[in-house]
């Protein structure tokens, strides 16, 4: 049935074909840019909340967004990979629903309330482990978050289940080091890697 279901299946749609890819491209580095700012001291976040409040909200978010990141992935791979097309284009679906509802705003709020609790401790420039945090849910965004909620928003390949898949599983189990980086190394341990030498590297006070 599997192997009937790939020969039935729909052509992808090509992104060298794509005639708004150079726009989508485009929102991607716009985005990439401005969140970075932060890393750079340029742009402070000021609370809107007491701080008890941000903490929630701000933790809330991060349990949101990984629960649903780890194992809504697995189990969507999981599904489109053996089950027939049709239940493939299902949870593909469902996925897409989960990913523009659940992993586009926590993805938004977890930094930014973030960066609110940060001011309370001298900034994110001042505090090497909240740095490396944000700096690695950034690359997280650049390689995983961003292009998903773009992908799925456009919904280009909504009838091929298979499409993306290898690429998709190698993003999210980078995805998942680098959550773990941040839980464990950041959060738990009060550890840094990168923020002292590229901070150094660019000049910047810590």
């Amino acid at each position: 049935m599997n192997r009937q279901a790939v020969s039935t299946a729909p052509a992808p749609a090509d992104a060298a074909t794509d005639p708004a890819r150079f726009f989508w491209y485009g929102v991607w580095v716009v985005i990439m840019a401005g969140s970075a700012l932060p890393m750079l001291g340029v742009v402070h976040v000021p609370r809107l909340f007491d701080y008890t409040l941000t903490l929630v909200i701000h933790e809330l978010a991060a349990f949101l967004y990984f629960g649903h990141t780890f194992f809504s992935n697995i189990w969507s791979l999981l599904i489109r990979r053996t089950q027939p097309r049709a239940v493939g284009v299902w949870a593909r679906a469902l996925l897409r629903k989960l990913c523009l509802g659940v992993t586009a705003p926590t993805a938004v709020i977890t930094p930014l309330f973030g960066l609110m609790l940060m001011e309370d401790w001298g900034g994110l420039t001042k505090n090497a482990w909240a740095w490396d945090a944000y700096f690695v849910f950034w690359l997280m965004a650049g390689f995983s978050v961003v292009p998903d909620v773009i992908r799925y928003g456009r919904n280009r390949n909504a009838g091929d289940p298979a499409h993306g898949l290898l690429s998709g599983g190698i993003r999210g189990m980078l995805a998942l080091a680098a959550v773990l980086y941040i839980l464990i190394w950041c959060m738990v341990a009060r550890r840094s890697l990168f923020a002292g030498p590229i901070l150094g590297l660019l000049g910047i006070s810590t």
